[in-house]
């Protein structure tokens, strides 16, 4: 059985997750603590996606790890939006950039598991005083994917030559995992909606007074960060990439769970008797109107009362005559805390400097040596072996026979056994490259062997 993390050693590598400071990113301990971040985030994946026991997810719950997670993503985010630019400064043009990229992939780690986690009740109920920061973190990194969207990010295809500036390459690598980033923060606030009465009152208001997430959301579901049109046509952001799609009125993930926060919000009357429906508000939810048509509500039936919700909304017009409650509201912590560490450190480019040798060391054996271990971390050969895995596993599916078939259903599933021929042998072939799904292939031996070949043309999809 293939595994990122054995059964051994699970226990060691959760125990040893901590937090760090702003000080602390790149520095051996760091590095180390960030291997086993990594691993247990692709040895959770796997979990899922092969139907095993969340074994990562119970012990990250159990050993109280979710607040850590926050606290790391919140480090590095400073990191990357306070430090990073003052190194640059010091050097334009790092000769190797790959640990820029591993800090900045921290953060996208921590925030993976967290999903994996908060899926659960149980993950969401173990958070505490923390999910203060989180609505934090989630509300802004879901703005930023907004900004990025206005922009035209997204739909951005020029390719980077290698001859440009490295500047150039690593601003692309940190959008690329600010914008993964931003939409898991989608799901993990719908997480956060669903489960809002584990929390502290201070959570919802933080929700729907600070953040104003109905609001965000609207947004979210107007820019379909997750969809986008290109050359090669209509493609959605599915499973981290960018995938194309035949179908435009199928939903994705990310948009189910954008649909599910605004009603769990907008449908809590608890937490709307602090929401203010002011005239601004009211027309901004009357967006939701023209999207909630027939064929979204044919795949998400919940979302009929909501429409309903709406129409009253619009309808009624302005009901800002509620009375706001005192309530004693608690403060999140953690940007805080980190924020006076920095300030006692010296400041955030006193960090920057002392940090010149990490992020912007020209010894090539270290860089070499360096380069390895992180390799090993990442784990590529195992990957590898299980796409292939998983590949498998899917092709193991018994082919579904309609029972409108009758007597021909034998010969139509013959015919669809048929249908493709291998792109090597020219043989009946059933399985497909994972990558481009253009290709057939009847075995392993000649995907391999057609790989020269087919090489380019994958990788052009």
């Amino acid at each position: 059985m293939l595994n990122f993390v054995y059964p051994e050693e699970l226990y060691l590598f959760v125990e040893s997750i901590r937090c760090f400071q702003v000080r602390d990113v790149g520095n051996s301990k760091w590095l180390e603590v960030h291997e086993m971040i990594i691993k247990l985030s692709q040895q959770a994946a796997l979990e899922v996606a092969e139907h095993r026991e969340e074994e990562v997810k119970e012990f990250l719950i159990s050993r109280d790890k979710l607040s850590v997670l926050i606290h790391e993503a919140y480090c590095v985010n400073l990191w990357k939006s306070r430090v990073l630019p003052h190194l640059l400064e010091i050097d334009p043009n790092p000769q190797a950039t790959f640990l820029i990229y591993t800090a900045l992939y921290h953060e996208a780690a921590a925030v993976a598991l967290l999903d994996l986690c908060l899926y659960h009740p149980s993950g969401c109920e173990s958070l505490q005083d923390s999910v203060l920061d989180l609505i934090d973190y989630c509300a802004q990194s879901v703005a930023q994917v907004i900004g990025l969207v206005s922009m035209g990010y997204h739909e951005n295809e020029t390719k980077i030559d290698v001859d440009e500036a490295v500047l150039t390459e690593l601003e692309r690598q940190k959008r690329d995992l600010l914008y993964k980033i931003g939409l898991r923060c989608v799901s993990l606030l719908n997480y956060v909606a669903d489960n809002v009465s584990l929390f502290h009152l201070s959570a919802g208001r933080r929700l729907l007074v600070t953040h104003d997430i109905p609001w965000l959301m609207v947004d979210v579901l107007c820019f379909r960060p997750w969809q986008r049109k290109t050359s090669k046509g209509l493609e959605q952001f599915i499973d981290e990439k960018w995938t194309a799609v035949e179908d435009a009125a199928k939903i994705t993930k990310i948009e189910a769970q954008a649909w599910f926060c605004v009603r769990q919000l907008l449908l809590n009357p608890q937490l709307m008797e602090n929401y203010t429906l002011n005239e601004s508000r009211c027309k901004q939810l009357s967006k939701l109107l023209g999207m909630l048509h027939e064929t979204l509500l044919d795949q998400l039936p919940v979302l009929i009362e909501l429409k309903q919700f709406v129409s009253r909304l619009t309808l009624s017009g302005n009901t800002a005559n509620k009375q706001q409650n005192l309530i004693l509201e608690d403060m999140p912590q953690i940007q805080e805390q980190l924020l006076k560490q920095v300030e006692s450190d010296g400041g955030f480019y006193q960090i920057a400097q002392s940090q010149d040798g990490i992020f912007l060391n020209n010894n090539k054996e270290e860089i070499c040596a360096l380069a390895t271990r992180l390799s090993s971390a990442y784990g590529t050969e195992t990957l590898c072996k299980l796409e292939q895995h998983l590949a498998d596993l899917e092709l193991q599916k018994p082919q579904e026979v309609k029972p409108e078939q009758g007597a021909a259903g034998d010969g139509v599933d013959a015919e669809l056994k048929t249908s493709h021929k291998c792109g090597t042998c020219q043989e009946p072939a059933k399985k497909k490259c994972a990558n481009c799904k253009h290709v057939h292939y009847c075995s392993r031996e000649c995907q391999l062997k057609d790989w020269p070949t087919h090489k380019n043309a994958c990788q052009a999809n």
